[in-house]
């Protein structure tokens, strides 16, 4: 059985009609940019996500990032994950899919709603893919404050302001994704590589300061360094360095976002300096990566 909630009206009647005390709107928009727009923000708490044992149907692009308690999602894909803390579900438009506690069970989530063309352009790249909707993700409370960070300013009505928020969701997804080409921490490995790492992953348009993170892991820095060195092969101002060309690549490829918006955007000194980095982990500039990315879909 299929249900079709084909916008954020309905999507939102129903949430609220289900928990009219535990869920809370943030935000809503129905100003479109030429890129896309986010559409909604909120915060559900003690819900039980879909109608248990019927599929539903969005016609637009939605994220839940669940916060406390366990479920499962499952697809008309055939694909099957159990939901616990820290997961991500990617919803895709016109995917039939639930997710679900078990009765008597609940559990909390914070979701983003978005659509437009540049998103149906990520779907068609591989940035967002509907053949993995899930993906783990922590500090939950870090990613949390990332996903809500997106709409920095709820009350703006400029669609400048609506652009921009575009960019950072973009930027996020791009991050996301880029994440999959890095190696995990070995099985067995010390229990604070896995924490290092997805601080090293995260916020990569700020400049972080690897003492602090070495403080933060309760360990010197020479202790930390040379702990994450030999598991992931590279220091870890070079695997920071690493994730955010990663990054830049993607939105080279998919985006026509300036080097110097790039370079800021990653938290890059100047476009001289984000120029310099990419060619010497890519090999190529930054425009001669762009413009072998644009001949290679001339190509397809």
């Amino acid at each position: 059985m299929v249900k079709v909630a084909k916008n954020l009206s309905a999507m939102v009647k129903c949430a609220m009609a289900l928990h009219p005390l535990q869920s809370q709107i943030l935000y809503f928009n129905d100003i479109p940019t030429p890129l896309g727009q986010i559409t909604g923000l909120g915060v559900i708490h003690n819900g039980t996500g879909t109608e248990r044992g019927v599929f539903r149907v969005y016609g637009n692009y939605a994220l839940a990032y669940f916060l406390e308690g366990t479920g499962e999602y499952r697809d008309a894909n055939g694909y099957r994950h159990r939901i616990v803390p820290g997961d991500l579900v990617l919803v895709t438009p016109e995917l039939p899919h639930r997710y679900t506690t078990r009765p008597g069970r609940y559990w909390s989530e914070c979701y983003l709603i978005f659509d437009g063309p540049v998103f149906d352009l990520c779907l068609a790249r591989g940035v967002l893919n509907s053949a993995r909707p899930v993906r783990h993700l922590e500090p939950i409370d870090l990613w949390q404050a990332r996903l809500l960070s997106i709409v920095a300013s709820p009350s703006s009505q400029s669609p400048v302001e609506k652009g921009a928020e575009v960019s950072r969701l973009l930027a996020l997804l791009m991050e996301i994704s880029a994440l999959d080409n890095a190696p995990p921490p070995e099985h067995g490995a010390p229990a604070w590589l896995a924490t290092a790492k997805a601080i090293l992953d995260a916020e990569l348009e700020i400049e972080i300061d690897l003492q602090a993170v070495a403080n933060e892991l309760g360990l010197s820095y020479e202790t930390f360094r040379k702990g994450f060195q030999k598991q992931f092969g590279v220091s870890p101002g070079l695997y920071r360095t690493q994730r955010r060309i990663a990054v830049a690549c993607r939105l080279l490829k998919l985006t026509t976002m300036t080097h110097q918006r790039i370079a800021a955007h990653l938290g890059f000194s100047d476009e001289f300096h984000f120029s310099k980095r990419f060619k010497q982990i890519v090999g190529v500039s930054p425009r001669e990566y762009r413009r072998g990315s644009a001949e290679e879909v001339e190509r397809e």
